[in-house]
């Protein structure tokens, strides 16, 4: 598990984010504000847009609020928390 921050992030999101990963104020901002997000619940979060389908489904960036912070869970199906990529 690493600590990853806005101020250090260079390339995609997809490079820059591992599965496990817990990120800053400001990354969980980007989640949140660059699209309205397809899931904002208290411990859920995931980008408006689809990053990839699997199975013929839409997976999305996902952040899971965590003891730890919020951690970022890959590419996960609507309202999941498991990485499907």
């Amino acid at each position: 598990m690493s600590f990853k921050t806005a101020a250090n992030w260079k390339g995609s999101l997809h490079q820059y984010l591992r599965v496990g990963d817990i990120v800053d104020d400001e990354i969980y901002s980007h989640f949140v504000n660059v699209l309205p997000p397809v899931t904002l619940k208290q411990s859920l979060v995931q980008m408006g847009e689809p990053y990839s389908h699997v199975e013929g489904k839409p997976t999305y960036p996902t952040l899971q609020k965590t003891e730890h912070g919020w951690m970022y869970m890959g590419n996960c199906f609507r309202g999941e928390a498991v990485n499907k990529d």
